[in-house]
C-alpha cells in the first residue's frame, strides 16, 4: 500500500476541482454567448453537437459560439460531434400524435409516404416484415408502448398492443429481440463527419455501433482527409456488447448510452452492463462517458430527484470519466443548475472514490511499453514524496491520458503547445490542460510548465512536482523520463 508522507507545515492544500468530466449538450436553451460563457464557469468541459437534429448552419454557428465563450472565460473545452445514426423511427403520424389503445390490434409496415395512425404505422430505414418473428417483442416511445408480434404477412406485420399509449411523429421504435443489421454509420453521417473534419471539433461520436469495423471505416474516412479526430463509441446495441474487446482495442472512448441500450437489454442488466463498460475502458485507459437521463427531471424542475443523485454517484464511483447531459441543457429549463448540481454531486462522490481498490482492479492491465510504465510510476512517486503536482508535457494528451488511467491522487495538469492536445485533455479524468509555449529542449519545456502550474495553482516555494514527459521535445509518442522538481521563485 503507498502511504503518503507526513505533510510539511508549509504545504498548501491544492485548489477545489472535480476531477470527473461533464458533457453538456448544445441546444436552443444554451446555444447563446452569454449562456456558454454561464456553463463554461459552471463546470462544463466538453459540449456535446447532436446531429440528429439541427443543420450545418445551425451548428456552425454553435460551434464558434462555443469557441468565442471558452476564449473569453480563458478555459479550454472540447467539442463533441454526435452522429446521429440509423436511429429507427416512425413516420409522420397523422394530427401529430394518436392514441392506441391496450389489446388491440396495430400493423408495422415499410414506409411508402404515408402517415402512421392508430391502425398501421409506418416505420423508416427498415422493413419490419424482414426482422421480426411471431412472438417478439417492439418498443416505441422510449419502452413506453409495447407491441407483440403476432403475424408476419408479407407487406406487414400485424401487432397486438401489449401496452398502448400516445405515440407522436417520428418517435423511436426498437425492436429488441430481432436481429437489426445496419451500419453504424450513413451517408448522412459521412457528410456530417466531413462537417466536423472542416471544422475540427475533437471528437466524434458513432452511434449504434456493432462492431471494430464501424470504428474502423470512420477512422479511414477521418485519415483520408488529413484529420485528427478522436473516436467514441456509443454502445447502445447488444451486438456491440458481443463485439466489445474488439471495439475497445480501436476506439478512442466509450459512451454508455443508456436510452437505446435500456430498449435492447432487459432493463435490470442494464447497471451491470454500465460497470463492466466502465471497467473496460479503465483497463485500457480510454474515457467512458456515462450518458443518458442523469438529471432528467431537472428538464422542469430545479432540484433533482434522490434516484438521480445517487445514480450519478454511482457512475463517478464506479470509475467513469465523465458524465453527460442531453436534454437537461438543449432544451431544460434550467441548463446552468442543471450544471452545478452534477459538479457538486460529482466532487462529492470523489471524496470517498476508492484509490486503492481502483490501482487494485488495474494490476496487471500496465502495457508493456515506456509512456504506460512512466505514467505508472508517475502516480506512485507522487504518493510517496508528497508531491503537490503531476505535469504531463505532452504533444498528443496521451501522457496525461495514461496518468489518468491510474487515478492519480495528486492534482494532475497536463500541458501542450498544440491547441487541439488542450482540447482534447478536456475530457481526460482529473487533468487540467494548461496551454504551454513551444519550447526546443526538455529542461525549458519543464521550466515553463512549472511557471504554469505555479501561476494556476498556489505553491509554496519548494513544494515538489512530478513530471513527465519525452527528451526529445515536440515529438509524439517519446514520453520517457520522469523527473522530480521542486517550485521555486523567480
Amino acid at each position: 500500500m503507498l502511504t503518503p508522507s507526513a505533510p510539511s507545515a508549509n504545504d498548501v492544500p491544492p485548489p477545489r476541482y472535480r476531477r470527473t468530466k461533464i458533457v453538456a449538450t448544445i441546444g436552443p436553451a444554451s446555444c447563446s454567448l452569454e449562456r456558454l460563457k454561464e456553463l463554461i464557469v459552471t463546470g462544463v468541459n466538453v459540449f456535446r453537437l447532436n446531429f440528429s437534429h439541427g443543420t450545418h448552419a445551425s451548428h456552425l454557428l454553435s460551434l464558434n459560439t462555443i469557441r468565442q465563450a471558452a476564449e473569453q472565460v480563458g478555459t479550454p473545452v472540447a467539442i463533441l460531434q454526435d452522429l446521429s445514426g440509423p436511429k429507427i423511427r416512425i413516420s409522420e403520424v397523422e394530427g401529430d400524435f394518436a392514441q392506441i389503445a391496450d389489446n388491440k390490434t396495430i400493423e408495422l409496415r415499410p414506409a411508402s409516404g404515408k402517415k402512421s395512425s392508430p391502425s398501421e404505422i409506418y416505420v423508416e430505414t427498415l422493413n419490419p416484415v424482414n426482422i421480426l418473428k411471431a412472438g417478439e417483442i417492439v418498443l416505441l416511445a422510449d419502452g413506453i408502448i409495447t407491441l407483440r408480434a403476432e403475424e408476419v404477412r408479407a407487406d406487414c406485420v400485424v401487432c397486438r398492443i401489449v401496452k398502448g399509449g400516445r405515440i407522436r411523429s417520428r418517435v423511436g421504435i426498437a425492436f429488441p429481440e430481432s436481429n437489426v443489421l445496419l451500419p453504424a454509420t450513413t451517408e448522412k453521417d459521412f457528410r456530417d463527419l466531413q462537417f466536423g473534419i472542416d471544422n475540427k471539433v475533437d471528437y466524434v461520436a458513432i452511434s449504434f455501433v456493432q462492431n471494430a469495423e464501424d470504428i474502423l471505416a470512420v477512422r479511414h474516412a477521418v485519415q483520408a482527409q488529413g484529420g485528427d479526430i478522436h473516436i467514441i463509441a456509443k454502445i447502445e446495441r447488444k451486438t456491440a456488447l458481443e463485439n466489445i474487446e474488439s471495439i475497445m482495442d480501436c476506439a478512442d472512448g466509450l459512451m454508455v448510452a443508456r436510452g437505446d441500450l435500456g430498449l435492447e437489454l432487459p432493463i435490470e442488466k442494464l447497471p451491470r452492463v454500465q460497470k463492466e463498460l466502465i471497467e473496460g475502458g479503465n483497463s485500457r485507459g480510454i474515457p467512458v462517458i456515462v450518458a443518458t437521463q442523469m438529471l432528467h427531471s431537472m428538464i422542469t424542475s430545479l432540484r433533482p430527484t434522490r434516484a438521480e443523485v445517487s445514480d450519478i454517484a454511482t457512475a463517478v464511483i464506479s470509475g467513469a470519466d465523465a458524465v453527460m447531459l442531453s436534454e437537461e441543457t438543449a432544451i431544460g429549463e434550467h441548463p446552468a443548475e442543471c450544471v452545478r448540481v452534477l459538479d457538486r454531486v460529482a466532487f462529492e462522490a470523489e471524496q470517498t472514490f476508492d484509490f486503492e481498490e481502483f490501482r487494485h482492479r488495474l494490476h496487471h492491465t500496465e502495457k508493456a511499453i515506456v509512456p504506460d510504465s512512466v505514467a505508472y510510476a508517475a502516480c506512485a512517486a507522487a504518493v510517496k514524496i508528497n508531491a503537490q503536482a503531476i505535469i504531463a508535457c505532452t504533444q498528443t494528451g496521451t501522457s496525461a491520458r495514461l496518468v489518468a488511467k491510474y487515478r492519480p491522487q495528486r492534482p494532475l495538469y497536463g500541458t501542450s503547445s498544440r491547441h487541439e492536445t488542450i482540447n482534447r485533455m478536456c475530457l481526460y479524468w482529473g487533468v487540467i490542460p494548461i496551454p504551454n509555449e513551444s519550447r526546443e529542449t526538455h529542461a525549458d519545456e519543464v521550466a515553463m510548465a512549472l511557471t504554469a502550474v505555479r501561476e494556476r495553482q498556489h505553491v509554496h516555494k519548494g513544494a515538489r512536482a512530478v513530471i513527465i514527459g519525452g527528451q526529445v521535445v515536440n515529438t509524439p509518442g517519446t514520453t520517457s523520463i520522469l523527473e522530480v522538481h521542486k517550485f521555486l521563485d523567480d
